[in-house]
């Protein structure tokens, strides 16, 4: 049995429950959506420098043909001998866009069961269902068609520049390549949620939407989710909506809320699954409350 503790929800710092969620995973449309900043201008440990037009020009073509895996296995793998190199793709872009030197990608994880989904099931495990999350870094792969070497005043050395490529891959590692990147994000927040629309992401308003947001006013994939007519809960995701309107509603009784109790009388889960979907709720309010305190 899991013990979970009561959720004080009398607690000034939980008011505000779309500000605890910007940090926690969501699916969108289905998806397993991840979203980072694949490459930026800053030199690598490589000592090397990719240029921003270089991927910008080859986006279009990683787009429609490239992958995300682990560690450029699907790349490099078959000459360095590891068989079935392919399992290692775990992904797919499903967007790239290129703004201020960088370039950002919103990919889609795979779904799906035995040994050809395992790595993308524990790599999505290790985003969602470890607390914290564990660190994963982008690099970008493929074929350098063009590079040179040029002078950087900055530093007053010269350095190594990538000038034209076919970007087909990207590659997820748990030490950076570029020490610039940040780490891979399952939510669009800071820089990455600037880069997705021009305002950016309304997240406040992307964690209302399906209980009385206007959807017209918001952008990706929060405009487009599908709203269920099923009242039983069919997923995570749907508990976490329904227990923070809950909460919500009853913010003025000055109560405290026993999730696992109101999880199993009230929408219908069996203990278990309730003391188990309680705890990450509150795992979620933790991540998003040690988010706010950084910020």
């Amino acid at each position: 049995m899991v013990a979970v503790a009561v959720l004080d929800v009398t607690s000034a710092e939980y008011l505000s429950f779309p500000d605890f969620f910007k940090a926690t995973p969501a699916e969108e449309a289905g998806e397993r959506v991840v979203y980072l900043e694949a490459s930026n201008e800053a030199r690598d440990y490589q000592g090397e420098v990719v240029l921003a037009k270089a991927l910008e020009d080859s986006a279009q073509y990683y787009a429609r043909y490239g992958n995300l895996d682990l560690d450029h296995k699907t790349q490099i793998g078959a000459k360095a001998g590891l068989p079935n190199p392919y399992l290692y793709e775990i992904g797919r872009p499903t967007e790239v866009k290129c703004r201020s030197g960088k370039t950002f990608v919103r990919g889609a994880i795979y779904k799906g069961d035995g040994p050809v989904a395992a790595h993308a099931n524990a790599f999505w495990d290790s985003l969602t269902r470890l607390s914290p999350p564990k660190r994963w870094y982008p690099s970008v792969g493929g074929a350098v068609l063009d590079k040179g070497t040029v002078f950087d005043p900055g530093t007053r050395s010269t350095q190594t520049v990538v000038k034209k490529v076919r970007w087909t891959n990207v590659g997820f590692s748990a030490t950076p390549v570029n020490p610039a990147v940040p780490e891979v994000s399952t939510v669009p927040i800071g820089a990455l949620a600037k880069s997705w629309t021009a305002a950016g992401l309304n997240l406040s308003k992307a964690i209302e939407a399906g209980y009385g947001t206007d959807s017209a006013a918001l952008a990706g994939g929060a405009a487009l989710r599908a709203q269920s007519l099923d009242k039983h809960l069919q997923s995570y995701w749907d508990f976490r909506e329904q227990i923070a309107r809950d909460l919500r509603k009853h913010l003025c009784t000055g109560a405290a809320a026993d999730i696992v109790e109101r999880a199993h009388s009230e929408y219908g889960l069996s203990k278990s699954l309730a003391a188990e979907w309680a705890e990450r709720f509150h795992a979620d309010l933790r991540a998003g409350l040690n988010l706010k305190r950084k910020n």
